[in-house]
């Protein structure tokens, strides 16, 4: 009756305390995700919306300048030069 016992019964108890402890620490990250976060950073907003209009200004003038009014990219041909050395 020694080991084989003492197994038997020992397994599923800590199988038993492991499967609450996993059940625990899954309820307490659904409590923690369903709090609201206390703080925001915000420090960067202003800069963000800056930057954005800063761009759409850009791509605005670009667009009435009429570089590219297609917006397609233009393909040129480049030629190139094989040289074979050796005899």
């Amino acid at each position: 009756m020694g080991i084989a016992a003492l197994l038997g019964l020992a397994l599923p108890l800590v199988m038993a305390g492991g499967a609450i402890a996993a059940w625990r620490m899954t309820r307490k990250e659904a409590k923690r995700d369903e709090e609201p976060a206390l703080w925001r950073d915000d420090s960067l907003d202003d800069w963000r919306r800056e930057r954005d209009a800063a761009a759409e200004t850009e791509r605005i003038a670009r667009s009435q300048a009429g570089a590219n009014p297609t917006g397609e990219a233009k393909e040129e041909t480049a030629t190139k030069k094989h040289q074979r050395i050796g005899g």
